[in-house]
């Protein structure tokens, strides 16, 4: 009988009490690790639309470069700048006309980005791909000409797109 007299005066957790302290440490956890997916999602996110705005923009400037290019010369603002889609990069002189999407890939190439088509040492492809859509307007007289830019890419099956435009004036 003292053997059963000591047991009873032994406190300890009931299983009850360990299975609910299981279930509130298991909830907390699932909660931190959660989150801990989301911000590394959405840092994947921002990185990828800070890359895309700076190849947008230099998508502009390389054009602006052309038209720049061109009055020094003396030559019409938009010569080799056709209505059209074109694809360049800071190793080209001016535009190339692109047909498909394909086409417009972007490249890292000694952690430079480039639209090569035609392949070479170094490359590694991205995710994204930059179109230029060049237009000018008929029938005005000095009317500018209209860029718009045109960044796409696919993060995690999703597909997202930045779009920058611009107007480009003849200085004459």
């Amino acid at each position: 009988m003292k053997i059963f007299k000591d047991l009873k005066l032994k406190s300890g957790f009931s299983l009850i009490e360990i299975l609910a302290v299981l279930f509130v440490v298991s909830t907390s956890l699932l909660g931190v690790v959660s989150l801990i997916t989301q911000n590394i999602q959405v840092q994947s996110i921002n990185r990828n639309n800070l890359i895309a705005s700076s190849l947008a923009q230099e998508g502009v400037e390389l054009i602006r470069q052309v038209r720049d290019s061109n009055w020094r010369k003396n030559l019409p603002f938009d010569t080799d700048l056709a209505a059209g889609s074109y694809r360049i990069d800071y190793t080209q002189d001016k535009p190339i006309a692109i047909n498909s999407v394909t086409d417009a890939n972007i490249y890292l190439q000694s952690g430079f980005y480039i639209n090569s088509s035609g392949g070479g040492p170094n490359l590694t492809p991205t995710v994204f791909s930059r179109q230029i859509f060049l237009d000018k307007p008929i029938g005005y007289a000095g009317s500018p000409l209209q860029v718009r830019t045109l960044i796409s890419w696919t993060d995690r099956n999703h597909p997202y797109n930045y779009e920058l435009r611009a107007l480009l004036f003849d200085w004459k």
